[in-house]
This record gives C-alpha cells, sequence and structure tokens, in this order.
C-alpha cells in the first residue's frame, strides 16, 4: 500500500478539470524554499520525479506536496535572547519589562532563522473524481488541512467534509470490543485506544488480543474505543479513530518492495492502481459498517 495513513474527504462540489487543467492550476502554487526569514513554506512538486505536477492514473490523480519547515533550537533562541535582554538592562540600567521582552524574542528570532537548517518532508493525496473523494497520506491532522489550504488556494475554493456515517464511530468500535462480533468481512486486529468520558483517562492497548478480559473489564469499568484496529477481507489491517482518520494501513500479504529490474514509473502505476482500488471498496463497507454514509 503506497499510503500508510489516509485523511479522508468528501467534494461537495464536482471538480470538473481534466490533467491539463489540474496542473496548470498547480503551477500557480509551486513550492518555493524557505529563504531569509522565512520559517516555512508549502506548495506543490511533481509525484513523479521530472513529471508533471499531476500523475493521472486510471481515472485518479496523484498529487505532491512538500513541506519545508527552519528549525531554530530552543537553546540557541533562549542564550540569543539572555545576551540581548542583558544588553539592554546593562545598557538602560532598569529591568525589561515583558512587552520588550516579546519583541527581543522576536528579533532573535529573525537573527538566527537565516542560518537555521530546514526540515522537510512530502506529502501525497490523490482526488478520485467519479467517486467526489480526495485522499490524503498523512497521520497529522494539521498537515491535512495544509494540504487542503494549499488546494483552495490553487483552485481558488475547494468545498469539501469528512466523512459522514449514521452511528457514532466510538459507540460502534465499542460495541464490537464488547461484543467480539464485527460485520461481514471485518474481524479485530491487535490495537485499541480506550479513553474514560468522565476524567479523560485513557489506555493504550497495543499488540494484544483484543477479545480478553482486560479489555472487557475497562469497557465495564466505563471506558469507550476511540480507536481500534481492524482487519478487513483477512488482508487489509488498519487503525480506525472516531474522526475516522485511518492509520498504519498495510496489505498484510504484501511486503511493499519494488522489484529492481522493472521500470519504476511503471510499479508506482501499478501500486497506485491496486490502492486506489482498494480503498474504493473498503470504504463503503466500513462505512456501511457504521450505519451507512450520509451525503448531502
Amino acid at each position: 500500500m503506497i499510503f500508510k495513513n489516509a485523511h479522508i474527504y468528501r467534494l461537495t462540489q464536482p471538480l470538473d478539470l481534466n490533467t491539463e487543467q489540474l496542473n496548470a492550476a498547480l503551477q500557480t502554487r509551486t513550492f518555493t524554499p524557505c529563504s531569509g526569514i522565512r520559517p516555512s513554506s508549502f506548495g506543490w512538486i511533481p509525484p513523479v520525479s521530472g513529471g508533471e505536477l499531476v500523475h493521472e492514473v486510471s481515472g485518479c490523480y496523484l498529487l505532491c506536496a512538500k513541506r519545508e519547515d527552519k528549525v531554530v533550537p530552543s537553546s540557541a533562541l533562549a542564550d540569543t535572547l539572555e545576551e540581548k535582554i542583558t544588553r539592554l538592562e546593562s545598557l538602560e540600567g532598569r529591568p525589561i519589562r515583558a512587552k520588550e521582552k516579546q519583541r527581543l524574542k522576536e528579533d532573535a528570532l529573525a537573527e538566527l532563522l537565516p542560518r537555521a537548517l530546514p526540515r522537510s518532508k512530502q506529502i501525497f493525496g490523490y482526488i478520485s473524481q467519479s467517486e467526489d473523494l480526495l485522499v490524503i497520506d498523512t497521520a497529522s491532522s494539521p498537515e491535512a488541512e495544509m494540504f487542503l489550504n494549499c488546494l483552495r488556494d490553487t483552485f481558488g475554493s475547494l468545498k469539501v467534509v469528512p466523512p459522514q456515517v449514521k452511528s457514532k464511530p466510538g459507540d460502534v468500535f465499542t460495541h464490537w470490543l464488547r461484543s467480539r462480533k464485527l460485520p461481514d468481512n471485518f474481524s479485530l486486529g491487535d490495537q485499541c485506544d480506550l479513553i474514560d468520558p468522565e476524567d479523560a483517562s485513557s489506555v493504550s492497548c497495543r499488540r494484544q488480543d483484543l477479545a480478553t478480559s482486560e479489555v472487557r473489564g475497562h469497557l465495564d469499568a466505563g471506558k469507550i474505543c476511540s480507536k481500534i484496529s481492524i482487519i478487513w477481507h483477512g488482508d487489509l489491517k488498519v487503525s480506525i479513530d472516531k474522526d475516522l482518520v485511518l492509520r498504519q494501513i498495510k496489505v498484510l500479504s504484501s511486503d511493499d518492495s519494488m522489484d529492481e529490474g522493472e521500470d519504476p514509473i511503471a510499479q508506482l502505476d501499478a501500486a497506485f492502481v491496486n490502492m486506489t482500488l482498494e480503498l474504493s471498496r473498503f470504504l463503503p463497507e466500513l462505512y456501511s459498517a457504521l450505519g451507512g454514509e450520509t451525503r448531502g
């Protein structure tokens, strides 16, 4: 599976653009490296090295954003700030006020940023127009929002909503753990997060049998399940939280390795098609198991 995580959204309005139009739109928001005192940057890069900004396979559009952040070590910032405070207090013979310290901190950051080393990562996503579907490969909600905002800047607007289901996912996950009975094609994995709605205390179970008396004891004590690992059709393993974010996606029968002798782009295309087809089958069954998807 190419994507290891998935923030999923439904397009509430069709995105009627072809590959050429999408590529032209993305050109307006390409990635520019951080420079000077600019602390961060986010923009589009080709998902395939040397290719266009959109890589289309079987009606799905693969996109890639690059995020770059300049990192100033907190110790370096603290040392520089202390030097500035000591110097100013010595010159003026008085304690520095809080507002002045804040200004000096901003000055220290601006001084250190041009010398800070950048840290970068790539975030992939794909759009399936036939399914009104946007999938972003990140476990981080802030990163998913950055990807969405970049798309909105690119297209002028982008109306999307997370998937809406009729039943509360946490209640369904808790029922699955308590009854140990899941819908057809689903079985329990080996992870779950349990939380007490009264005092917010939590328990994380990892790599263990979820049908044990220990898990049942936590449920009897009033905890509910906020995240659960499931296996679909005995092969697709995924962790799902109460917001329906997918994490740790893994096809158990695949080692995700690539054959060195084959064309890497052809291998990517094949893996991308397999992934989009797998998700197009899995998501409707998942939402059905949660009471059915509601789409306005």
